[in-house]
């Protein structure tokens, strides 16, 4: 019921109030500040909605166009879309928004910036000891009302680890220091051992009272009896001592890192300590598998770095590899950990306000069954192992908001599906789930698509025959008007478009690693492919991006007969482990204006390689023009982002990059993309992210090989994948958000261009 009462109101708040009104049977949860929220997670990049709109947009477009129109409207991803519409951002004659409907749409849509264009890290915390960003993951971001302005105790970004999870010991390190005897002291010499504001002065004597010690007889007497004195009267500054031989060790009584700071000062001949201090004191330490990070806006909410919101180990030995997805009241999240080679669906209620740890010291959620999940108090979680216990660390869980169920593929090329996910009680699905799309082949994230029912999903490639595929699943029949998905489970397959290749090192192809990005409103799934063995570029194997159809067989004649309906380049491919992440389209695919209804026109952004020549594979970004829905067979090749020559024995092609992640911000655009070395552009060199300019003033951006990067940042390692959060009036309030790659790691926030 509280999702029904979530999807009421933001149907409201999109100014779609006629159907909220006539759905209002349906909306029977009490409409109050915390279901205004809005979740933004990796999947917004993979399901998107060109041509966005409005109820009476979709009513002009006849029944089946209306019906269609309502299942979309029921998902966050449609709402955030359908805000970046220009018309959407004022009302007019031919908008139901009002101003204050608009207020939502605002934080996603324009703001007119200021004239500065910059990166600037607000601010980067640890991971953790050994937490790390992991390529192609992404955070999770919540903002938490959406007609209200960013919140400094209430908005909130997820990050997972990629560690081991911990618990922190229940006392730290004590720290200690040692002192050795080479001969008898003098009489009357002292030994001084300070903590704060207490001292306690030992001095060397004839007898063994008191503060005295016998400081007479062999080393190892002497030795003894200093730590006698040390016991007798350490309580006062919160040590005690032991020997060995001719050693004193002095150590702390209470362990932490706070014991670093009690001095030792000696006035002994023939004796001396090996420090002046004491060391080694360490606080306990823990390595979380998920924390939440809120007070993110530095300017607004006048913190250098955010207040660790919540932080968790769920799991002893536990590693969170892929990206998580929240509830859309952003109270639960969901994600995918493994234990040992066993992936499971871990899902998370959160809390604020108890047992939330911190990032060194995690705490751990009640873990129950799941038939005792839903009424269980926060923080508590479920975790569900796979059904067969495979492994997964590829696939993102990918969530339906309409139907509360999550789809995930795992390693031996099974498609997962859970029901119950946030609303009611968390269960794997039975036959015929899960279903076996590619025998032995890794799957890829998948991408649900409500209007034709089906989930698609690629596949990695391991043997010459099957693999390096497209294919849909039968999730959810009949649907409407549709017969495409006819029978749950039922798998189509495509032609193989990265076919098995291994060569002396043993090396393979990286077949369909990345999920698709389906365009449910034009019926287009957009697929990315390393190395597409059926085209050579320079001689060597192409990256290739291929476009079907949503709306016929992915193997039927309507898509190419499983090859689809166009394949371009964008440079040369490798064979190994590298991976061609799924590309970002600009805003005027988005844009109604551009494109007739379900028809868009725009470009597509991938970042791929040189098409020939030598060092040709280091990363290059491409734009691959759409119009009126059908992709160009040709790509225009853009800026080179690492630099030719190899430094320190480097070689470019081993340079990676990151997603591309794309925001309209006023009358400029904006893409972001990180590599993971050898960087040469502007503001960093090596591993950097960097912010190219599309449009300006309202002006497109030549795209050539010397279009310009505006600015840069380092990146250690390179960067995961890309969030971008509100395009807010706002100061500091308009953000990106991603972790560095090399251990220990960060999660890094930065301002967007032009919102500092």
């Amino acid at each position: 019921m509280k999702q029904l009462g979530r999807i009421f109101l933001i149907l409201l708040a999109l100014g779609l109030w006629p159907f909220a009104i006539t759905n209002l049977a349906f909306a029977q949860a009490a409409v109050t500040p915390e279901f205004r929220g809005a979740p933004h997670d990796w999947s917004h990049r993979h399901l998107i909605y060109s041509q966005a709109q409005s109820r009476e947009d979709a009513v002009r477009r006849g029944t089946l166009a209306f019906e269609e129109w309502k299942k979309k409207s029921l998902d966050p991803r449609y709402a955030v879309q359908a805000a970046r519409r220009q018309q959407l951002t004022r009302p007019t004659a031919q908008s139901p928004f009002t101003p204050e409907q608009l207020t939502w749409a605002n934080r996603f849509t324009r703001v007119p910036p200021s004239p500065r264009e910059d990166i600037t890290r607000d601010w980067a915390v640890s991971l953790g000891v050994s937490g790390v960003g992991l390529p192609g993951v992404f955070p999770a971001k919540f903002s938490f009302d959406i007609n209200a302005a960013p919140s400094c105790a209430n908005d909130f970004v997820v990050y997972t680890t990629a560690a081991s999870g911990a618990l922190p010991p229940p006392t730290g390190t004590a720290a200690s220091q040692t002192g050795t005897f080479t001969n008898n002291p003098n009489a009357n010499q002292r030994v001084t051992i300070t903590n704060g504001a207490q001292s306690v002065v030992l001095v060397a004597a004839g007898n063994n009272t008191g503060l005295n010690f016998q400081r007479t007889g062999t080393n190892t007497t002497i030795a003894s009896n200093l730590a006698a004195a040390i016991n007798r009267n350490g309580a006062t500054v919160g040590v005690t001592a032991t020997s060995a031989a001719a050693v004193v060790t002095v150590t702390a009584t209470t362990p932490g890192s706070g014991g670093n700071s009690i001095t030792l000062v000696e006035g002994l001949s023939n004796f001396t300590w090996a420090g002046g201090t004491l060391t080694g004191g360490a606080d306990p330490v823990g390595q979380p598998t998920i924390v939440a990070f809120h007070n993110l806006y530095k300017t607004t909410c006048g913190a250098a770095v955010p207040t660790a919101y919540w932080s968790y180990s769920t799991g002893a030995g536990a590693f969170t590899e892929t990206s998580p997805v929240l509830s859309w009241p952003g109270d639960q999240v969901a994600f995918i950990q493994r234990t040992g080679s066993v992936a499971s669906l871990v899902v998370l209620k959160w809390s604020g306000t108890a047992s939330v740890g911190t990032v060194a010291a995690p705490t751990a959620p009640t873990s129950l069954a799941a038939a005792s999940y839903r009424a269980c108090a926060a923080p508590c979680m479920t975790v569900m192992a796979f059904n067969g216990n495979p492994n997964n660390t590829n696939s993102e869980p990918f969530y339906d908001y309409t139907n509360d169920v999550l789809y995930v593929g795992d390693a031996t090329g099974k498609l997962h599906k859970f029901t119950g996910v946030f609303n009611g009680t968390p269960a794997e699905a039975g036959a015929p789930w899960p279903v076996t799309v590619s025998p032995g082949n890794m799957l890829s994230s998948p991408v649900y698509d409500s209007s034709t029912g089906l989930v698609f999903v690629g596949s990695d490639t391991n043997t010459n025959s099957t693999g390096g595929q497209l294919h849909s699943v039968c999730a959810t029949p009949p649907v409407p008007a549709n017969t495409v998905c006819a029978a749950a489970g039922t798998v189509v397959s495509s032609s193989q478009l990265a076919a098995y290749t291994i060569v002396a090192s043993g090396l393979k192809t990286t077949g369909v690693r990345d999920g698709p990005i389906v365009d449910s409103t034009a019926k287009r799934i957009y697929v990315f492919v390393e190395s597409d063995t059926n085209a050579t570029c320079g001689g060597v194997n192409c990256k290739a991006v291929f476009q079907f159809r949503t709306d016929f067989p992915i193997n039927s004649a309507s898509n190419g007969t499983g090859v689809g309906l166009a394949r371009t380049n964008v440079g040369r491919g490798q064979i190994g482990t590298r991976i061609l992440y799924a590309g970002v389209f600009d805003n005027d695919y988005y844009d109604y204006a551009t494109g007739t209804e379900a028809s868009p026109t725009g470009n597509l952004y991938v970042c791929g390689a040189l098409p020939s020549g030598t060092d040709s594979k280091k990363p290059v970004l491409w734009r691959i023009p759409i119009t009126n829905n059908v992709m160009s067979t040709t790509a225009v090749v853009g800026p080179t982002l690492v630099t030719v020559a190899n430094p320190n024995g480097i070689d470019a092609n081993t340079a990676d990059c990151s997603p591309i992640t794309e925001v309209m911000n006023g009358a400029n655009e904006y893409i972001y993309v990180s590599v993971s070395d050898l960087g040469n552009k502007t503001g960093c060199t090596l591993s950097c992210i960097y912010m190219l300019r599309t449009v300006s003033g309202g002006v497109a951006v030549p795209w050539t090989t010397t279009t310009p990067v505006v600015a840069g940042l380092p990146a250690p390692g390179g960067t995961s994948g890309i969030i971008v959060d509100n395009i807010s009036s706002t100061t500091g309030a308009s953000q990106i958000y991603y972790s560095t790659l090399t251990s220990p790691g960060n999660a890094v926030q930065a301002s967007q261009a032009a919102l500092q």
